[in-house]
């Protein structure tokens, strides 16, 4: 199972460590961090991951292409054509087009998610509907090879789910078991719905100002 995932400065690094720490226990896991360049780069958080590849040497015909969101940065980054170009040939070559949270928009962004449903973050809904997805509130949702997650802390589910896909529910129990995926939310707050008007209030201004900007105005590329 080979998987390149894309990685990108400023990221939300759990994005990308809770689905990729439950597909490594998976046979045959491989897993290629690419950037422009290869090196350090810093998440959201403060922490680097190592990009192993460029997108110049990167697998050509991965199994898996996985993207996960971020906040700003992930909107910056639709406006970079080369990472944008990239994501569409690979997710063109590859067996199943993933992403978490934010990291829907960059799919949409290449073309890869017209006409599917696809899951992102409560926040980003409405924008992903301008790439030609059909936004989906599912915190695991999967149309065809298109696999997508919510935001943030659903790609821990999301990566035992797909996990399960692929490899079968029994797998997919023994990772779960193995993860200690038992989630007991302290405020049971943690969707629109299931939060007061302030706590929601609250948290869209904090999302706004994180986001710093208005989406670009893009035209999906081409499916390759």
């Amino acid at each position: 199972m080979k998987v390149l995932a894309l990685i990108y400065p400023g990221m939300t690094l759990l994005d990308l460590v809770g689905p990729l720490q439950a597909w490594s226990f998976l046979p045959d896991y491989e897993v290629e961090y690419v950037w422009h360049r290869t090196g350090a780069v810093a998440t959201d958080c403060g922490l680097t991951v190592h990009a192993t590849n460029s997108f110049e040497d990167a697998w050509t015909d991965p199994d898996v292409l996985f993207v996960g969101g971020g906040a700003k940065p992930a909107l910056d980054l639709l406006d970079d054509p080369v990472a944008i170009a990239f994501l569409a040939d690979r997710g063109s070559r590859a067996r199943w087009v993933c992403s978490v949270c934010t990291g829907a928009l960059l799919l949409g962004a290449a073309g890869l998610l017209r006409g599917y449903r696809a899951a992102v973050h409560w926040g980003a809904r409405e924008a992903l509907s301008q790439f030609g997805a059909v936004p989906s509130d599912e915190r695991v949702c999967i149309d065809r090879n298109r696999l997508t997650g919510g935001g943030i802390t659903a790609g821990v589910e999301f990566g035992i789910a797909v996990a399960g896909h692929w490899a079968g529910d029994d797998m997919g129990r023994v990772i779960e078991l193995i993860m200690e995926y038992a989630p007991q939310p302290p405020y049971r707050s943690g969707r629109p719905e299931l939060a007061d008007a302030q706590t929601l209030a609250a948290a869209r201004v904090a999302i706004d100002q994180a986001m710093t900007g208005v989406l670009p105005s893009l035209e999906p590329a081409p499916p390759g």
